[in-house]
Formats: C-alpha cells, sequence, structure tokens
C-alpha cells in the first residue's frame, strides 16, 4: 500500500482542500474591492454645492451612513461609503467655499440607497 510518506506528499484531508478553495475566493472578492486611494484619486462623479459648512456636510454624512468624516491635511474632510465587503463604494471630498462647502463625489459602485442626498445641496455643478 503506498502512503503519502512514500511519495513526499502530506495529504491533509478534503477540509483542508475545502478551506484552500474558499480563501482563494475570498482573496478574489477582496482583490475587487475598491481601496480608499484608488476611489479618491478617481474622476470626480459630480460637484454640489451647499450654504452649510464644511463640518456640518461632512457631519451629516458621516452621520446618516454611520462612518466617521476623515479631517485631510489641507483642512477638508473626507466621508467614505463602504460596500458590504470593505470596499469603498462612495467617497465625497468636502471643502469650505465661502460661507458653505463644496461637496465632490465619486462613485466606485453603485449602493442602496441615498440617505447621503440628504446632506448636499441640491445645486449641481456637474
Amino acid at each position: 500500500m503506498l502512503t503519502a510518506s512514500d511519495t513526499g506528499f502530506l495529504y491533509l484531508g478534503e477540509g483542508f482542500v475545502k478551506i484552500r478553495l474558499a480563501v482563494v475566493c475570498l482573496s478574489a472578492l477582496v482583490a475587487g474591492c475598491a481601496s480608499t486611494q484608488t476611489v479618491l484619486s478617481g474622476p470626480v462623479t459630480e460637484t454640489f454645492h451647499s450654504p452649510q459648512s464644511m463640518k456640518e456636510v461632512a457631519f451629516c454624512l458621516a452621520n446618516k451612513n454611520n462612518t466617521a468624516a476623515l479631517e485631510q491635511e489641507d483642512g477638508s474632510r473626507v466621508v467614505l461609503i463602504k460596500n458590504g465587503y470593505g470596499g469603498v463604494s462612495l467617497a465625497f471630498s468636502i471643502y469650505p467655499e465661502g460661507t458653505g462647502s463644496r461637496i465632490d463625489y465619486r462613485k466606485k459602485f453603485g449602493t442602496i440607497g441615498g440617505v447621503w442626498k440628504q446632506c448636499v445641496g441640491k445645486t449641481s455643478a456637474n
């Protein structure tokens, strides 16, 4: 009878094969997720102008989407909305503009719902 030690290969059983397959599939899913830098360096989908201050808009977007507003080196704020896999679906860069704010909206993937629309102005510049 030929054993694993005779062939030089170690057979760990079907369970190990299933786990390995699951890891490969999960890796493929994660690779398909967009990173923060990928989305933020992409083109702006639409620009909005709001009479609300940058801080008010950032707070609204973060609060309604159960996330945080990230302060950038230039003083602007970024709010990221992620999908169920942790990839960035929508990104909002919020800048002060006069007494209000400018919101650069970038869409990488579609998401369900649009509660974020309540936080941006009604006037689209693009």
